[in-house]
């Protein structure tokens, strides 16, 4: 499996120029988690029919950008809506470089059989504006964004040049996020997160074991997918609360897992999910249990973008976006700024073996021998369900797979 890329936009613009089993429900999700579960919810209502998958941390951290160079009933919001934690904003921005540290695997080793993580942050400058040096100081401690200026009246120019930054940090998997036509001379920055997560499965799907297979698309209709199989240990439940079933399937060499919630209804997955808007994903991982599993699960690979405006105004963001914000702690001037478009884009590919390299290998050592009789728990993904790529403290990746 592996989640392959994904990054998010902030484009500001001048507005003076502009304007021309037993599940706990009592335990509600806070900061990260809550963020992430309100975001999703409000993307699954709009997109239902349609495959999605995000990254609520690289969205979070990138608005937290932002909220760094905030003030007044703007920063307040953000603070609210995002769930940062923090009495200040130098505590905000620790919390988040302690949830962020994990992100730096990619350095620590070049082999291409290991797990890799990668945050990267940027901030893209007109060239009239300077940044105030409190919040360069913030940002580059705790975020390692550095800051650049560049000529945004040179729309091609600049388009490519942020393009392939952030392609750079993806590995050639994210392109295109921004189009020229999105620049002009009323913007002053743009500021960019792009997260990178690569990994194989703790236990791969043989080759063999996969073979075509009927999956039931949103909606209803029959289709014929390469759906993989294997038989082993993994965390598993079934939820009578959410009706549904859940697996946990872990990444080799780290402790993210790849989570599964599988309705029981064959078009159930809009019911489990509304449940979902006020449950912790960990509490959900809490009432699993080490069973044997037959899973059987779809190959896939697709891609998502959105532009984020309208489900942020929906968790009460609404300043950021209006002639009122205030982003005076951002950069050295008068003229008023306000966020003008948030954009997300990222792209996912489940396979065999969990990895982007078609020559990768991975050898299987079991901690336990099967039990010859023991009873078998059967997990067979052949109708739309919900994921996350989580561990304990962040939630990398949300999505749900309606269509294949």
């Amino acid at each position: 499996m592996s989640v392959k890329a994904t990054c998010s936009l902030l484009l500001l613009q001048g507005l003076n120029l502009a304007m021309a089993n037993t599940l706990n429900y009592s335990k509600s999700p806070a900061g990260e988690a809550q963020f992430a579960s309100q975001l999703f919810g409000q993307l699954a209502k709009s997109q239902s029919g349609r495959n999605i998958v995000f990254s609520p941390s690289s969205i979070r951290t990138g608005l937290a950008l932002a909220y760094l160079g905030a003030e007044g009933s703007t920063a307040d919001e953000l603070k609210l809506g995002l769930g940062l934690e923090g009495a200040g904003k130098t505590e905000v921005a620790e919390k988040l470089d302690q949830l962020l540290a994990k992100g730096q695997w990619e350095k620590a080793s070049g082999d291409e059989d290991v797990p890799k993580l990668k945050y990267a942050n940027r901030i893209f400058v007109t060239q009239r504006f300077k940044l105030t040096q409190t919040y360069q100081d913030l940002v580059s401690k705790n975020f390692a964004a550095a800051a650049e200026n560049v000529n945004f009246t040179q729309k091609a120019d600049t388009a490519k040049h942020i393009n392939s930054w952030v392609e750079e940090q993806t590995h050639q998997q994210i392109k295109d996020l921004i189009a020229p036509e999105s620049l002009d001379a009323d913007t002053s920055a743009i500021l960019v997160n792009a997260i990178y997560f690569k990994a194989d499965w703790q236990s791969s799907f043989p080759d063999y074991a996969t073979y075509a297979s009927d999956f039931v698309n949103h909606g209803g209709r029959k289709v014929s997918v390469d759906t993989m199989s294997q038989e082993d240990y993994f965390r598993f439940g079934e939820l009578t609360e959410l009706k549904a079933k859940v697996v946990e399937l872990p990444y080799t060499g780290t402790d993210i897992v790849f989570l599964i919630i599988l309705p029981q209804e064959e078009q159930g997955l809009a019911i489990v999910e509304e449940k979902l808007m006020g449950i912790d994903l960990n509490e959900i991982s809490s009432q699993l249990r080490r069973r044997k599993v037959r899973v059987q699960l779809p190959k896939f690979k697709f891609e998502f973008d959105v532009p984020l405006q309208a489900a942020l105004e929906e968790l009460g963001i609404k300043k950021l976006f209006s002639p009122g914000a205030n982003l005076s702690s951002l950069y050295q001037g008068s003229e008023p700024l306000r966020i003008s478009e948030v954009k997300h884009k990222a792209i996912i590919e489940v396979n065999e073996k969990g990895t982007t390299a078609s020559g990768a290998t991975f050898i299987k050592v079991s901690v336990e021998s099967l039990t010859i009789g023991e009873e078998v728990f059967e997990f067979i993904a052949d109708h739309p369900f919900f994921f996350a790529i989580k561990d304990a403290q962040n939630t990398l990746f949300l999505g749900h797979v309606s269509q294949l």
